[in-house]
């Protein structure tokens, strides 16, 4: 069972015992993501997760990559909209490794002017690949189009524009804004106890500064509406989509299972119809997004062109039987059954159960641990269900993005 504690840095810390298991995982969450930036700074927060690996007080970036691999563990970091988290993990032995590691990076970092040069040029370069992934570029194109004039639709890795613009002044002043412990969540899970955890982490994180928590997110006014970005490629690349529920909401265990059922698998109604019955795409699929403000239910697919037009009615009418017919008894037990068994087997790792408990705390301020999150899934009813079904499929809500050699020619108020 996870159990919280506050550091006397008044860092949070939670600990979830694994002691089966011969790992340990731990994660730095540190709230702030592209969601707390302006326009002109799109990119910041990942730029600065890329420049805390390269170099500290104490150590140089090949040592911070050596280090850990050394052992056979693995060091790495990603930022989302609202959270970057910076996370280890190794044999149990190679704990306090760890820890040294990423308190390291997280309190000492040089953010040197010759390697902010020179990341500037990765950062570009990894814009310039995401391009080359039209699916992604489809799905970025959604959610902007979903939350325009909102932070929530741009760019994790910002644009070319804003990246460009950056100054290591600008990065800077990001890391002494929301680098600080009461804006930090440290969780780890595995097989250590939580008395060596708290002793571990208290030598680790000398960092004693204070600092605001993180500003509340604005709610952003979802809207409908749709999307097209030529590209020169081999396929038709297809979200359609409604806004949907934020993380804390009532609805969200009901809209998990309506978009599990819609698209979570080979047996969904949505992999069913596109790929199994008219062959029009080799993956087709459906996911809920929920963030602490908002979020939105969308389904993916991609084909030939000339298909286009074709795929997007099919995807649209899965959502107009969904809204007209709802979920059968069956359906939605499947569901279920499906996304608890997902959950509890996540417990075998001990990288997904330290992930859920710092996104957990960090989105709630509260520890959902997977049993208790399958308990709440289990608990819905098909009224809970129906009830949610229509808020999301709201017609002139419905947000259609396309990326490909030529758009489809769709009235969107048509589809539904």
């Amino acid at each position: 069972m996870a159990q919280k504690f506050t550091l006397s840095s008044g860092m949070r810390l939670l600990v979830e015992p694994l002691p089966h298991l011969r790992s340990i995982a731990s994660g730095l969450w540190v709230n702030c993501g592209s969601v707390y930036e302006q326009t002109a700074i799109n990119g910041v927060s990942h730029f600065l997760e890329h420049m805390l690996f390269k170099g500290t007080s104490q150590r140089d970036a090949l040592t911070i990559a050596a280090e850990m691999e050394s052992v056979g563990g693995v060091l790495n970091a990603f930022t989302g909209k609202e959270h970057t988290c910076y996370y280890a993990r190794s044999l149990d032995e190679h704990f306090a490794l760890q820890l040294d590691l990423l308190t390291d990076m997280y309190q000492n970092s040089l953010l040197a002017e010759k390697e902010f040069n020179r990341e500037k040029k990765v950062i570009i370069e990894e814009i310039n690949m995401y391009e080359d992934s039209p699916d992604e570029v489809a799905m970025d194109l959604f959610t902007s189009t979903i939350f325009p004039d909102h932070p929530y639709g741009a760019p994790i890795a910002g644009n070319l524009t804003s990246v460009g613009g950056l100054s290591r002044d600008d990065l800077t002043a990001h890391y002494q804004r929301f680098y600080n412990p009461q804006n930090t969540v440290l969780a780890i899970a595995g097989n250590i106890t939580p008395e060596e955890a708290i002793a571990q982490a208290e030598k680790y994180l000398t960092a004693k500064h204070c600092g605001d928590p993180a500003p509340n997110i604005d709610l952003p006014a979802a809207s409908g509406g749709e999307g097209f970005i030529a590209k020169d490629i081999e396929q038709s690349h297809v979200c359609i989509g409604f806004p949907g529920v934020p993380l804390g909401s009532d609805d969200y265990y009901a809209a998990t299972i309506i978009a599990n059922a819609l698209g979570g698998g080979a047996s969904s109604r949505l992999f069913q119809e596109v790929r199994e019955k008219r062959g029009l795409a080799y993956s087709a699929y459906c996911y809920l997004e929920a963030y602490t403000q908002a979020g939105f239910i969308m389904a993916y697919a991609a084909t030939t062109p000339k298909n286009g037009a074709e795929l997007i009615k099919i995807m649209a009418e899965q959502f107009a039987i969904l809204a007209d017919k709802g979920l059968t008894a069956k359906e939605i037990a499947q569901s279920k059954d499906q996304l608890k068994g997902g959950l509890l087997l996540n417990l075998e790792s001990t990288a997904n159960v330290m992930s859920k408990l710092g996104r957990t705390e960090l989105a709630l301020g509260k520890i959902y641990n997977a049993e208790e999150t399958a308990a709440k899934l289990m608990a819905v009813t098909e009224e809970d269900i129906q009830r949610t079904i229509n808020k999301l499929i709201v017609p002139d809500k419905l947000v259609l993005a396309q990326v490909g050699p030529q758009q489809a020619n769709i009235n969107l108020k048509e589809l539904l």
